[in-house]
């Protein structure tokens, strides 16, 4: 808490620094959305809770991994498991990060196994913008977005072909590369990069290897008609020193492994067709691949393994390979009346397999096909209604329905929008649940939710002021929850009987105190609770704060820091708390050559994560990095 007051009070003395430069208010351009309703709609025309974060943000701050762009993010949770690399997922509002759906330019990027998406396998390169929808979305996205959705949206080249260079160097022998190359052409656009990431972490085996590979090709025909393929490929190799985290009761020590490995490779693909051949009616036919691969290699350790000295401790050795290979087929058609009134009717079919090897067995394929509808309404440019219903059928869980309706109403004169929704949702159980030997069961059905949300946003000072408080509240049933006792082998497995909430309230202030000066707080509380165990949901912080202070004291040069701070989390593993923590990040981006021959710009760039060094762990038992500098520079050429 002091280090926040302190990050507070320093930007108070930095604005009163800067107050020397008077300045006309400046123009907020509006983000337009399209993961909310599916159809391009401004933000201040949704009943949703919206963040946005654009590619141009990323590029400037210079975030080496997603993760780092969705920090600031209200509601939003990111858990790292360690260092650069490791496991990464996120939660939204207290949902499961299995119960939160990740798409890369519409197609999911989740695990058939485990449920999740794996953030670490995402490269921050070539991205157009993120749009973060929080609240169920399962209407329009299906299973698993219970908690909202997060879509990755790549960019398509614009203007005149140009190329650009990135090289970074920072601590803990890290070092990042980037290139790539974008522009359009006629009716024909075009973006391509490549980037490497590489850092040896803090201990023996906690090292990483990265490479990514991006493509984004479009062209551009009669009757508003566009065709555009986006590909992202991903390898990564990082090793796993950590094979098991202690217990303090019973006393189990933490066990360190300096030859556990994972590599891991992951392909998407999207191919779409938009149109609108006449103003009445407009289509938009996708077909999309994801395809991962994670190999889990671990040779014979020096040291015996733990069930030699606990009979009841976890294997040393768990080798394995784990293949997700889904395919998805999607058609939308939008019919307008005017600009009143948008009714989207959708079909989709999606085909998913997976494969373990190292186990005895796994299960069959998974079919899904789905129908949707979708109404939205616009009156008098200030009233703004949409309403859904999906119907999803799996061949392995059965039929699921969820709804949704949101309303948003601006009150133009006084700068106030008031907002809220509700709906169903589900999230499908995994071929883990349903079928890895030893514990699931294949009787399992979907966990359910039901969700509401409202709230106001309010804009002052010729919009310089910008503010919005918004309370949440899901209820969760039918949890899949381990274990029910059975009479026979293997006497344990998976069962429908959990049950949880999870409610709060969202605080969020962005301020342009100048031109070039502004400022970010943003607040969420989240109270959440397992009805079963009356203890509060795993690993969810009930405060969690995010700010930051940007800078530009000359152009083209960009001063900034943020601090993440959050209370403490409670762990499952052995009925503990993990210890809250606070994180001061800050950077810098100069220019320091512009215009000259065919070298477009020259930027240096440095960032400092942790900047206070503080000791703490995003999940129990897996340290994250101390303080982390990074410096570099990026080159543009036309």
């Amino acid at each position: 808490m002091r280090v926040v007051v302190a990050w507070i009070v320093g930007a108070v003395v930095v604005a009163a620094c800067a107050a020397v430069a008077r300045a006309e208010p400046p123009q907020q351009a509006e983000p337009v959305v399209v993961t909310a309703t599916k159809t391009e709609t401004p933000a201040s025309q949704l009943g949703a809770a919206v963040t946005v974060v654009t590619g141009e943000e990323i590029e400037t701050r210079r975030y080496p991994t997603v993760d780092e762009a969705l920090r600031m993010v209200p509601g939003v949770d990111i858990r790292r498991s360690g260092s650069f690399g490791k496991t990464t997922s996120i939660s939204i509002r207290g949902a499961n990060p299995n119960q939160v759906q990740v798409l890369v330019d519409g197609v999911r990027v989740k695990s058939s196994t485990t449920g999740q998406a794996e953030l670490s396998d995402l490269s921050p390169d070539l991205i157009d913008r993120i749009e973060v929808i929080r609240g169920p979305q399962s209407t329009l996205y299906g299973a698993d977005a219970i908690g909202g959705v997060v879509n990755i949206i790549t960019r398509r080249g614009q203007g005149p072909p140009s190329a650009w260079v990135t090289q970074e160097v920072g601590n803990y022998d890290t070092l990042r590369s980037t290139a790539g190359v974008a522009g359009s052409v006629k009716i024909f656009d075009f973006a391509l990069g490549a980037s490497h990431l590489e850092s040896n972490g803090q201990f023996k085996n906690d090292g990483m290897n990265q490479d990514a590979f991006n493509l984004r090709l479009g062209l551009s025909l009669p009757g508003e008609t566009t065709v555009s393929l986006a590909t992202r490929w991903n390898q990564t190799n990082v090793g796993l020193p950590i094979e098991f985290v202690g217990t303090p009761n019973p006393i189990v020590p933490t066990i360190l492994d300096p030859n556990n490995r994972q590599e891991s490779e992951t392909w998407t693909v999207s191919l779409g067709l938009q149109s609108r051949p006449v103003s009445w009616w407009g289509t938009e036919f996708r077909l999309g691949r994801y395809w991962n691969k994670q190999a889990f290699i671990d040779r014979p350790d020096p040291f015996g393994c733990l069930p030699e000295v606990f009979p009841f401790g976890p294997p040393c050795e768990f080798p394995g390979t784990f293949e997700t290979d889904r395919r998805e087929v999607e058609w939308l058609n939008h019919f307008h009346i005017g600009t009143w009134s948008t009714s989207t009717f959708g079909i989709e079919y999606r085909h998913e397999k997976a494969n373990v090897q190292g186990t005895s067995g796994f299960g069959p394929i998974s079919e899904t096909v789905s129908g949707l509808f979708q109404q939205q309404f616009r009156f008098f440019d200030r009233l703004f209604m949409s309403a859904g219903v999906r119907v999803e059928s799996n061949n392995n869980f059965g039929d699921s329905v969820t709804e949704r309706g949101s309303l948003a109403y601006q009150i133009k004169e006084w700068g106030t929008r008031i907002r809220g929704g509700a709906g169903s949702g589900f999230r499908a159980p995994t071929f883990n649940d349903l079928f890895f030997p030893g514990f699931s069961n294949p009787s399992l059905v979907p966990e359910d939710s039901f969700s509401y949300d409202f709230g106001v946003d309010q804009s002052f000072w010729a919009n310089r002021v910008r503010l919005g408080l918004t309370y949440f509240q899901t209820k969760f049933t039918n949890v899949i929850v381990c274990c029910e006792l059975l009479p026979v082998f293997p006497f344990v497995r998976q069962t429908n009987i959990g049950r949880a909430r999870s409610a709060g309230i969202e605080f969020t202030s962005d301020v342009d105190i100048l031109d070039n000066l502004t400022a970010s707080l943003n607040y969420t509380y989240t109270d959440t609770e397992n009805l079963l165990t009356d203890r509060p949901l795993p690993r969810e912080p009930r405060h969690r704060w995010n700010g930051r202070l940007s800078w530009e004291p000359v152009k083209r040069w960009l001063l900034w820091t943020e601090v993440h701070a959050i209370t403490r989390q409670f762990d499952p593993n052995g009925d503990v708390y993990n210890s809250g923590h606070t994180r001061i990040d800050l950077g810098t981006t100069v220019r320091v050559l512009e215009r000259w021959g065919h070298v477009k710009y020259v930027d240096l760039t440095g960032r400092v994560q942790n900047l206070l060094d503080e000791a703490y762990a995003e999940v129990r038992g897996f340290p994250a990095l101390g303080i982390t500098g990074i410096v570099g520079v990026r080159v543009a050429f036309e």
